[in-house]
């Protein structure tokens, strides 16, 4: 890390709600969104995010194509259901086994060319991704990742836009907190620590984004190891 990288982390704060903190299991619930929260610069421990209502609406209209409650329903609902799809398996299997990837890929999924390419072009990330993962020791090896998948990374920006939803007034308090208790029980499926949520999400941007990920793996170290930050003193889910 160069020096004004360390000057700038040094400035650098967790930011918490002094006010209207939510605390015990209400609390695990919430920090489901921690790394996307992180990434934004809002609070980790309150339902309200601490934005400007301008830069919420930039965020969920510009990103999410979100501008009613209708809309904030299926994308929510779109991003639990990304995490069953048992295609990845195939995928994960390929990788594990590189001199027959083309027979496992074609053998397994559907014989529709875009599917195909698409799955091929997840195969062909991973190829880049897994070995800077464990370069930077965020894993040690790839099995971890066939554990938790893209949990961490799917369930992690439902919480926090759930939360942007809920301040622009698509979701009451009552279907924010129901939402965020049912995004925290399917995330336990995957990961057991918060440890292997922030490795989860970490992957799933790196898929998303493509390599050159330190920045996430300094926000994953800031949550989980600065004393200010409520993942500090956790460890299970």
């Amino acid at each position: 890390m160069g020096f004004f990288s360390k000057l700038l982390n040094t400035f650098k704060s967790i930011r918490l709600n002094e006010k209207n903190a939510v605390n015990g299991q209400l609390l695990d619930h919430l920090l489901v969104g921690s790394m996307y929260a992180e990434q934004q610069s809002a609070y980790l421990n309150s339902y309200e995010t601490g934005l400007n209502t301008s830069i919420i609406k930039e965020l969920v209209e510009s990103y999410w194509d979100i501008y009613s409650k209708e809309d904030a329903l299926l994308i929510l609902q779109d991003l639990h259901d990304r995490n069953q799809d048992n295609y990845l398996d195939i995928v994960y299997k390929a990788f594990e086994d590189k001199e027959n990837y083309v027979q496992i890929l074609k053998s397994d999924l559907p014989n529709e060319k875009e599917v195909f390419e698409y799955y091929l072009n997840l195969y062909r990330k991973l190829n880049n991704i897994v070995p800077e993962l464990i370069e930077h020791k965020v894993i040690t090896n790839f099995s971890e990742i066939k554990k938790t998948k893209d949990s961490g990374w799917n369930y992690g920006r439902a919480t926090f836009l759930a939360r942007c939803c809920f301040e622009l007034g698509y979701l009451t308090e009552n279907e924010l907190k129901d939402y965020l208790e049912k995004t925290y029980k399917a995330l336990k499926i995957n990961c057991s620590t918060w440890k292997e949520y922030t490795t989860s999400y970490i992957f799933g941007r790196a898929i998303w984004g493509g390599p050159n990920n330190s920045g996430m793996i300094q926000i994953a170290d800031d949550l989980l190891n600065h004393p200010k930050s409520p993942l500090n003193r956790k460890n299970y889910l």
